[in-house]
């Protein structure tokens, strides 16, 4: 049975096509905010989560509205948003403000959770999947203030939740009973990692020791910034987010790296990542690009690092 009764316009009703589906809308997000020149399916599929095929499918079908063309031909076939229309400009501003939602919304999350000296180390456990799922986030905490925090954060919570409406389920951990985490699939609100399984440290890291580990996560960054430019877009917005809000002794480094998002080549920024200069060395402490790398760019960053 059909769904609809009366078919529409196309030319007049537009957005019916361009964002008829969770395929369509990924897509175009990618191609707005994260795209630099034409993608193909393969590389398309990879950045949003959808399989090769249907990346294809969605790009057929996007292609055939206008707003998407064709690069190429064959097997080399590539995919760019046709710029200037007035509509996709519209849609530029209204995935941008997507993302500055969001982006508020774990700014207050972290603010509260930091605000309370209770809690040692928050993190984002599960994230909604479907509308009226709820977030689920964990609290490690002592076990004395297990009896009252989670209802204290629970009470605090409420406006966060009215104002995004969306539900948040709060689960507070004691050391001895914290789940093991994997740190490339959670998301880290308050606290430090090592926070939560300090057994794995071995003494107190050295100074020299920090900035080897920190010289090295440079090197794999820039390598991975080399092969995809769009890291750059990614990092400036983190920085735009943490300086909305008060960064302390963090402030100064972080309009640092404003500047240098906003004015240096590419290249320029791959050779800074590996500078050994005194300005290099300190700015890697607050690099901005591990916070926004997606899983699978994370393991690639390790690997290049222990290599």
């Amino acid at each position: 049975m059909r769904p609809i009764a009366v078919e529409q316009d196309a030319l007049r009703y537009p957005l019916n096509d361009l964002l008829g589906t969770q395929a369509n809308v990924r897509l175009l997000r990618f191609l707005m905010e994260g795209a630099e020149g034409p993608v193909g399916a393969a590389e398309a599929a990879h950045r949003t989560g959808l399989t090769e095929a249907g990346a294809r499918r969605a790009l057929t079908r996007l292609a055939k509205t206008g707003f998407v063309r064709r690069v190429g031909g064959g097997r080399y076939q590539q995919y760019e948003l046709r710029t200037g229309d007035p509509l996709i400009e519209r849609l530029q501003e209204l995935f941008r403000t997507e993302d500055d939602r969001y982006r508020s919304f774990l700014t207050r999350l972290r603010d509260l959770l930091t605000g309370l000296r209770e809690v040692r180390t928050a993190w984002i456990d599960s994230s909604p999947s479907s509308p009226g799922e709820p977030l689920h986030i964990g609290v490690l905490s002592d076990s004395r203030s297990l009896a009252y925090l989670g209802e204290q954060i629970r009470k605090r919570i409420e406006d966060i939740e009215a104002d995004f409406d969306t539900t948040i389920e709060v689960h507070a951990f004691s050391r001895a009973d914290v789940p093991h985490l994997n740190w490339n699939d959670v998301l880290l609100l308050a606290g430090r990692p090592n926070e939560l399984h300090p057994e794995s440290q071995r003494g107190p890291v050295r100074h020299e020791d920090r900035d080897r580990r920190a010289a090295k996560l440079s090197q794999a960054i820039s390598e991975l910034l080399d092969r995809d430019p769009t890291l750059i877009k990614r990092a400036a917005r983190h920085v735009e987010v943490l300086l909305q809000s008060e960064q302390g002794m963090a402030s100064h480094d972080l309009e640092e790296w404003r500047s240098i998002l906003a004015r240096y080549s590419r290249q320029r920024i791959i050779d800074f990542l590996v500078s050994d200069t005194p300005r290099a060395q300190r700015l890697r402490q607050s690099s901005p690009f591990f916070a926004v790398l997606t899983g699978d760019e994370r393991d690639k960053v390790l690997r290049l690092m222990e290599e």
